[in-house]
């Protein structure tokens, strides 16, 4: 199986920080309207489990000591 490499991995979860941001916005603004599908925090703990799956498919680089 081909694994990302580390511009993916950097990529993928600014991706994710950026959803998750936005959609926890919008749970915001439909519970002060009353009607809200999803509870606070919910995309918060899928993107986290979802950057856990991506780092875990990373290439890992050899570092130098």
């Amino acid at each position: 199986m081909k694994k990302f490499n580390e511009f993916e991995l950097w990529f993928l979860t600014n991706a994710i920080h950026e959803y998750v941001a936005q959609a926890e916005a919008n749970v915001e603004a439909a519970e002060n309207n009353g009607r809200c599908l999803f509870a606070p925090g919910y995309f918060t703990m899928v993107g986290k489990e979802m950057i856990e799956k991506i780092d875990s498919m990373t290439k890992k680089q050899k570092k130098n000591a």
